[in-house]
């Protein structure tokens, strides 16, 4: 008699995934849109001196990469835990899983380590200085 397989339910391998790679495209979604705002397409400040020289960002404009490490801190939360449903079972507790899961959870902390203390305040600064 053949081993009987359950086909109602999909694999393990095949629901980590999925569920990862659906959390990945959320990530790029939301790395996309601080992007499109972060990067001004039509109106930018140009020198009245130069007309030619390239717009300069002001420095109010960097909220945008706190929010980009707090996308890829979210990434890297929802990835680790997707990897650790994978991980904790007997069959899959091997390194590259462990390094999955720890390293996950590393640059995890590391982004948001960054992104609250790491990174100097200058939204409103400049508004001061002016």
């Amino acid at each position: 008699m053949a081993s009987q397989i359950n086909t109602n339910s999909p694999p393990d391998l095949e629901l980590y995934n999925i569920r990862t790679d659906a959390w990945g495209l959320l990530t790029i979604a939301a790395m996309l849109l601080i992007l499109t705002n972060a990067i001004p397409i039509t109106s930018s400040k140009r020198s009245s001196k130069n007309p030619a020289a390239p717009a300069v960002a002001k420095p109010q404009e960097a909220p945008y990469a706190r929010a980009a490490i707090w996308a890829d801190v979210f990434h890297h939360v929802v990835t680790g835990l997707g990897a650790w449903q994978h991980y904790k079972l007997p069959s899959h507790y091997n390194t590259s899983m462990g390094v999955g899961v720890w390293g996950c959870a590393g640059l995890a902390a590391l982004g948001a380590v960054t992104a609250m203390w790491g990174m100097p305040e200058t939204e409103g600064k400049a508004e001061k200085a002016n």
